[in-house]
């Protein structure tokens, strides 16, 4: 798509008042400040997760994206945005631009080069869904504590070795998924999470499954494949509500 293209496009959403501006995939390099005239734009679309593969019970997105390593400042100007998707651009960083949008509920950076989760996050304070998967990210901060209002927490495909007592303290979650790292204990501040439904930490190195899983009263989903686990604690018996539970290959 080129320039004269895309602000085509961009005035036709402002005179139209569209809520919803999809630009995956337009071979985009860089965002014009024109952008910053769709006040009324909920959910803008820079780049998305299409589906995902399995290969050899590894999991692989695919992507429809563009080439953005900035965002344009004008995008500050979008105070109605609830859900931002840039998933799959060479960001390497989240752009500080992206701190100003307040009204965030949902936000999408799927393998975009991130090697940690800022701090700046907590100015987000209506962030509901939080998609950080296929990065290089090695730890999760103290401070995703503040993110009270999380729902859904997806770091799958990174490099987390430990995962802190304060994810304990997100009681709104009800899902949680840490597939294919390298954390090798699953901490006691989980059961903490009496809202989960789902939890995944398969393709793990954990050993031990704790017994303060039985307090996870609403579980549906476990997942524990691929990790180093030789015993099932008694206190399982306990996960009535449980439909799926995975514990093959350990």
């Amino acid at each position: 798509m080129t320039r004269e293209e895309l602000e085509a496009l961009i005035d036709q959403a402002a005179e139209e008042g569209w809520k919803e501006l999809d630009l995956s995939g337009k071979g985009l390099t860089e965002l014009p400040a024109a952008i910053g005239r769709l006040a009324q734009l909920e959910t803008l679309i820079l780049g998305k997760v299409e589906k995902w593969e399995w290969q050899d019970d590894k999991s692989f997105p695919t992507l429809v994206t563009n080439e953005l390593a900035i965002l344009p400042e004008e995008l500050a100007a979008l105070g109605n945005l609830r859900s931002l998707s840039v998933s799959g651009n060479p960001l390497e960083v989240i752009p500080e631009i992206v701190f100003q949008l307040r009204s965030l509920e949902v936000l999408h950076l799927v393998s975009v080069g991130l090697s940690e989760i800022p701090h700046s996050l907590i100015q987000l304070p209506n962030l509901t869904k939080l998609f950080l998967d296929i990065n290089q990210i090695t730890q999760i901060p103290e401070a995703i504590a503040q993110l009270t209002n999380l729902t859904a927490l997806y770091l799958q495909g990174n490099q987390i070795t430990q995962v802190p007592e304060a994810i304990g303290q997100l009681s709104n979650l009800t899902a949680l998924f840490l597939r294919s790292n390298r954390i090798t204990q699953i901490p006691e501040a989980i059961a903490q999470l009496t809202n989960l439904t789902v939890l995944d930490f398969s393709r793990n190195q954990i050993t031990q499954i704790p017994e303060t899983i039985a307090q996870l009263s609403n579980l549906i989903s476990l997942d524990l494949t691929c990790n180093q686990i030789t015993q099932i604690p008694e206190a399982i018996a306990q996960l009535t509500n449980l439909t799926s539970l995975r514990l093959s290959s350990n």
